[in-house]
């Protein structure tokens, strides 16, 4: 095993998969229904397929998004209209029709899906296994299929912040021998794009690194560059994505409501501030302070070409895209070679000297918006350090 991150694929698919072939960016993708209609995963190369998996996203079982309609196994198609008591009765010929169909795919593992609560219910656990978990086992049993099976674990801050309730769910996810990973992500409901809850941070690092002891293989979807902090949970997988719903988790996404949103303003990816900032103001960086500028920016192809354009590009061109995943694999990669302790040295470094570059923007009279400013660095170097205290 080995430090990976994955492609959270969204809306135009084939960004992330030019990004992994074309460019070498990235390890897999995490292929997305919601996004991409059933015929268009069999577009997908054989190879590419081969090193990625498929997220079933029932995570609200009675979306009518028209992507979804497309998977005859999605819960609200194959029950002609989702009730919990209803989909009883064909939770076992869902699970037939997705895993063959993950099999067929030639994914490199099954994953079973699972159902998002947006409250702490306390059958959680109930819940899943009736919903999917042991109909999706029971006909998992019956394959002869020797591929590694992950269950999906949808969380929230919430349940991640209470300890007895995540120590309840970790001897859950760890009851059943034929489970040898797991596919989580938190929905973490917040104002910034990045996080800057330290707390937050702590806990969700604490939880995960129990399923590592647990000998389970861990995936960390939707996540933003705080994935670059999971890397010292150890050889685990990451993932990355282009808009901001494949790298912050949000229910929205799966209701009809979710369409027609107004674009956001373009930004690019500065490595040295680990964070997005608004294009113009990067711009504006660049050109007074080149110092400061030569310390955050990393040249990629992408970049130079988008910053070198007389017109600011929009969110729905892929280059700023094509460029961040150019040089956040390039930091995993590093973080990749390194052990344990050197990756929490790296991040320390990397942080501090983040706070420096962005003092060094406000002394140049340059006052980045909210989300391009660096509210993020001091909770994410005091949730590294106090898991390093307690783990490391």
């Amino acid at each position: 095993m080995t430090l990976k991150i994955f492609h959270q694929v969204g809306h135009n698919a084939n960004w992330n998969l030019d990004s992994m072939e074309q460019d070498g960016a990235g390890d897999g993708l995490i292929l997305s229904p919601v996004h991409q209609p059933k015929h268009s995963i069999g577009n997908v190369s054989a190879e590419a397929r081969g090193r990625s998996f498929f997220d079933p996203q029932f995570y609200l079982p009675s979306s009518k998004k028209k992507k979804l309609q497309t998977y005859s196994f999605f819960p609200e198609n194959i029950s002609g209209g989702f009730s919990t008591v209803d989909f009883s009765a064909h939770a076992f010929d869902a699970a037939v029709d997705c895993i063959d169909f993950q099999v067929e795919m030639g994914f490199d593992r099954l994953v079973i899906p699972a159902r998002f609560f947006s409250q702490m219910v306390s059958d959680y656990q109930q819940q899943q296994e009736a919903y999917t978990l042991k109909p999706f086992l029971e006909y998992i049993r019956t394959l002869s299929v020797d591929k590694p099976v992950f269950m999906t674990l949808p969380l929230t801050s919430h349940m991640v912040a209470d300890v007895k309730y995540r120590e309840e769910l970790l001897n859950w996810v760890t009851r059943f021998p034929e489970i040898h990973g797991v596919y989580a992500f938190v929905d973490n409901e917040r104002d910034t794009k990045q996080v800057r809850d330290s707390d937050y941070l702590y806990e969700s690092l604490a939880f995960f690194k129990s399923i590592v002891n647990a000998d389970l293989e861990l995936v960390i979807g939707y996540t933003n560059t705080e994935a670059l902090l999971f890397s010292l949970l150890g050889d685990i997988t990451l993932t990355f994505g282009t808009f901001e719903n494949t790298r912050i988790f949000s229910i929205d996404k799966f209701l009809e409501s979710d369409e027609g949103r107004r674009g956001p303003k373009a930004r690019i990816y500065l490595p040295g501030l680990m964070n997005w900032v608004q294009y113009t103001q990067a711009k504006e960086i660049q050109r007074d302070l080149p110092e400061v500028w030569d310390g955050v920016y990393r040249s990629t192809s992408y970049g130079d070409a988008a910053l070198a354009s007389v017109t600011e590009p929009t969110f729905n061109q892929p280059g700023l895209y094509k460029h961040f995943f150019l040089v956040m694999y390039d930091q995993i990669k590093t973080l990749r070679a390194m052990s344990i302790v050197d990756r929490y040295g790296y991040l320390r470094a990397a942080l501090k000297t983040a706070e420096s570059s962005y003092a060094a923007i406000e002394r140049g009279r340059i006052d980045l918006e909210v989300h391009g400013a660096g509210g993020h660095i001091q909770p994410w170097l005091s949730a590294i350090n106090r898991y390093a205290r307690g783990f490391l």
